[in-house]
């Protein structure tokens, strides 16, 4: 009630200003016509009737923009302009904050990827050696086996070779005794192992 006691005063003395200003001026242009010729006066008239039109615009103006309370317009614009403002402000730094973020977690990764492909090459070098150090044992006891086969096998042979020199030579004799040997020696030879014998026991 009190803003509109307020802007019903304001408006009363816009045009109150805007009336003594318009007598003013029809005052100095009647002034000024008295010196000069009498035909001037409609052009004076003409001049009064536009600045009347133009001080009851600027008074229509004044009354409509204050209905619309163009302040109110123009603070609530403001608030929603400083709220997308502030929203803007804490969304760049949201977003620096996660570029931050971002740029630590590549760093510590870059780091990690180092120390990973660091321990990936000495682990790799380790069980490259164990691999080494297996195969080398491995060849040793191939070769440790291929030695006892062979040593074996040598052995087999040397046996089976002096059996077959034995059965041999036993064949050879038997074949050369049965040829030489007479059944007088046979006698004896038999007698002979008759008498050894008698003699053991």
């Amino acid at each position: 009630m009190v803003g509109g006691i307020m802007s019903r005063k304001k408006i009363l003395a816009s045009v109150s200003l805007c009336v003594v200003l318009l007598l003013l001026f029809y005052g100095f242009a009647l002034a000024a016509g008295e010196h000069e010729a009498a035909d001037r006066t409609g052009d004076l008239l003409d001049l009064l009737y536009r600045f009347m039109n133009f001080a009851l615009l600027v008074i229509i103006l004044f009354v409509v923009l204050k209905k619309v309370r163009i302040g109110d317009f123009f603070r609530s614009r403001s608030e929603e302009i400083q709220k997308k403002l502030d929203e803007l402000r804490k969304g760049k730094e949201e977003a620096e904050k996660k570029f931050h973020d971002i740029e630590q977690k590549l760093k510590e990764f870059e780091k990690n990827k180092q120390q990973m492909l660091q321990q990936f090459e000495e682990e790799g070098l380790e069980e490259k050696e164990k691999i080494i150090a297996e195969a080398n044992e491995r060849a040793g006891q191939i070769i440790e086996q291929a030695e006892m086969s062979i040593q074996q096998g040598m052995k087999t042979a040397r046996d089976r070779l002096q059996q077959e020199i034995v059965a041999l030579a036993a064949q050879r004799a038997m074949d050369i005794l049965s040829k030489e040997i007479t059944d007088n020696d046979q006698d004896r030879l038999v007698d002979e192992f008759i008498e050894k014998v008698r003699k053991v026991h």
